[in-house]
Protein backbone atom coordinates (compact mmCIF):
# COMPACT_ATOMS: atom_id res chain seq x y z
CA UNK A 1 0.00 0.00 0.00
CA UNK A 2 2.84 2.40 0.80
CA UNK A 3 4.27 1.73 -2.65
CA UNK A 4 1.09 3.03 -4.33
CA UNK A 5 1.10 6.15 -2.16
CA UNK A 6 4.78 6.78 -2.96
CA UNK A 7 4.06 6.38 -6.67
CA UNK A 8 1.03 8.69 -6.37
CA UNK A 9 3.09 11.37 -4.60
CA UNK A 10 5.80 11.11 -7.24
CA UNK A 11 3.20 11.22 -10.01
CA UNK A 12 1.45 14.26 -8.60
CA UNK A 13 4.80 16.01 -8.28
CA UNK A 14 5.53 15.32 -11.96
CA UNK A 15 2.08 16.48 -13.02
CA UNK A 16 2.37 19.63 -10.94
CA UNK A 17 5.77 20.43 -12.45
CA UNK A 18 4.64 19.77 -16.01
CA UNK A 19 1.34 21.57 -15.79
CA UNK A 20 2.96 24.47 -13.94
CA UNK A 21 5.58 24.78 -16.70
CA UNK A 22 2.84 24.68 -19.29
CA UNK A 23 0.58 27.19 -17.53
CA UNK A 24 3.52 29.59 -17.20
CA UNK A 25 3.71 29.68 -21.01
CA UNK A 26 0.07 30.72 -21.27
CA UNK A 27 -0.22 32.61 -17.98
CA UNK A 28 0.30 35.97 -19.66
CA UNK A 29 -2.53 35.27 -22.10
CA UNK A 30 -4.87 34.14 -19.31
CA UNK A 31 -4.04 37.19 -17.19
CA UNK A 32 -4.55 39.49 -20.18
CA UNK A 33 -7.97 37.94 -20.85
CA UNK A 34 -9.11 38.30 -17.24
CA UNK A 35 -7.47 41.44 -15.89
CA UNK A 36 -9.88 43.88 -17.51
CA UNK A 37 -12.91 41.61 -17.62
CA UNK A 38 -16.27 43.24 -17.68
CA UNK A 39 -19.52 41.36 -17.16
CA UNK A 40 -20.10 41.32 -20.91
CA UNK A 41 -16.63 39.98 -21.62
CA UNK A 42 -17.02 37.33 -18.90
CA UNK A 43 -20.33 36.25 -20.42
CA UNK A 44 -18.73 36.05 -23.88
CA UNK A 45 -15.89 33.91 -22.50
CA UNK A 46 -18.33 31.60 -20.77
CA UNK A 47 -20.34 31.26 -23.97
CA UNK A 48 -17.15 30.45 -25.91
CA UNK A 49 -16.23 27.80 -23.33
CA UNK A 50 -19.65 26.15 -23.36
CA UNK A 51 -19.82 26.17 -27.17
CA UNK A 52 -16.68 24.03 -27.33
CA UNK A 53 -18.75 20.86 -26.72
CA UNK A 54 -18.30 19.08 -30.07
CA UNK A 55 -14.59 19.85 -30.20
CA UNK A 56 -14.21 18.82 -26.59
CA UNK A 57 -15.77 15.40 -27.21
CA UNK A 58 -13.48 14.91 -30.23
CA UNK A 59 -10.60 15.87 -27.91
CA UNK A 60 -11.54 13.05 -25.52
CA UNK A 61 -13.15 15.15 -22.78
CA UNK A 62 -16.60 16.19 -21.61
CA UNK A 63 -17.31 19.38 -19.68
CA UNK A 64 -19.16 18.19 -16.57
CA UNK A 65 -19.05 21.19 -14.24
CA UNK A 66 -18.67 24.96 -14.37
CA UNK A 67 -18.14 27.06 -11.28
CA UNK A 68 -18.01 30.82 -11.56
CA UNK A 69 -16.67 33.43 -9.23
CA UNK A 70 -18.16 36.74 -10.22
CA UNK A 71 -15.66 38.91 -8.39
CA UNK A 72 -13.43 41.54 -9.88
CA UNK A 73 -12.11 40.01 -12.03
CA UNK A 74 -14.31 36.96 -12.57
CA UNK A 75 -12.89 33.42 -12.57
CA UNK A 76 -14.16 30.19 -14.05
CA UNK A 77 -13.46 26.73 -12.73
CA UNK A 78 -14.10 24.03 -15.33
CA UNK A 79 -14.14 20.29 -14.68
CA UNK A 80 -13.64 17.94 -17.61
CA UNK A 81 -14.24 14.20 -17.47
CA UNK A 82 -11.69 12.19 -19.43
CA UNK A 83 -13.40 10.01 -22.07
CA UNK A 84 -10.63 8.61 -24.28
CA UNK A 85 -7.17 9.18 -25.73
CA UNK A 86 -6.61 10.80 -29.11
CA UNK A 87 -3.54 10.89 -31.33
CA UNK A 88 -1.10 13.78 -31.60
CA UNK A 89 -2.37 14.37 -35.14
CA UNK A 90 -5.97 14.62 -33.91
CA UNK A 91 -4.82 17.09 -31.24
CA UNK A 92 -3.17 19.27 -33.89
CA UNK A 93 -6.34 19.27 -36.00
CA UNK A 94 -8.54 20.28 -33.06
CA UNK A 95 -6.11 23.04 -32.05
CA UNK A 96 -6.02 24.32 -35.63
CA UNK A 97 -9.84 24.40 -35.75
CA UNK A 98 -9.87 26.52 -32.58
CA UNK A 99 -6.82 28.74 -33.22
CA UNK A 100 -8.94 31.92 -33.36
CA UNK A 101 -10.45 31.25 -29.91
CA UNK A 102 -7.77 32.12 -27.37
CA UNK A 103 -9.47 30.75 -24.25
CA UNK A 104 -10.49 27.49 -25.95
CA UNK A 105 -6.94 27.02 -27.23
CA UNK A 106 -5.57 27.45 -23.71
CA UNK A 107 -8.11 24.94 -22.35
CA UNK A 108 -7.38 22.39 -25.06
CA UNK A 109 -3.61 22.69 -24.68
CA UNK A 110 -3.93 22.31 -20.91
CA UNK A 111 -6.09 19.19 -21.27
CA UNK A 112 -3.71 17.65 -23.80
CA UNK A 113 -0.69 18.39 -21.60
CA UNK A 114 -2.45 16.96 -18.53
CA UNK A 115 -3.33 13.81 -20.48
CA UNK A 116 0.28 13.37 -21.63
CA UNK A 117 1.56 13.60 -18.05
CA UNK A 118 -1.11 11.23 -16.77
CA UNK A 119 -0.21 8.69 -19.47
CA UNK A 120 3.45 8.84 -18.49
CA UNK A 121 2.63 7.74 -14.95
CA UNK A 122 2.37 4.18 -13.74
CA UNK A 123 -0.11 4.21 -10.87
CA UNK A 124 -1.28 0.61 -10.98
CA UNK A 125 -5.01 0.51 -11.53
CA UNK A 126 -5.44 4.29 -11.19
CA UNK A 127 -6.36 6.05 -14.44
CA UNK A 128 -6.97 9.66 -15.41
CA UNK A 129 -10.54 10.59 -14.54
CA UNK A 130 -10.91 14.38 -14.44
CA UNK A 131 -9.01 17.55 -15.14
CA UNK A 132 -10.04 20.79 -13.45
CA UNK A 133 -8.93 24.10 -14.89
CA UNK A 134 -9.36 27.40 -13.12
CA UNK A 135 -9.17 30.38 -15.44
CA UNK A 136 -8.61 33.73 -13.85
CA UNK A 137 -5.74 35.91 -12.72
CA UNK A 138 -4.22 32.88 -10.98
CA UNK A 139 -4.72 29.94 -13.35
CA UNK A 140 -4.68 26.46 -11.79
CA UNK A 141 -4.91 22.88 -13.02
CA UNK A 142 -5.97 19.85 -10.99
CA UNK A 143 -5.80 16.23 -12.12
CA UNK A 144 -7.89 13.47 -10.54
CA UNK A 145 -7.27 9.72 -10.90
CA UNK A 146 -9.71 6.90 -10.23
CA UNK A 147 -9.49 3.12 -9.89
Amino acid sequence: MDNIFDKAKEAFGKIAEGVNDFMQMDKGEVIQEFKDSTREKANAMLEEITNLGEHMNKAGFELVEINTSLGLPPAFSLTYHFLHDITDEEQKIILKENREKKINTIILKTLFKSTAYAQSLKLGTFKLNEVSIQLGLLPEVGVKFKK
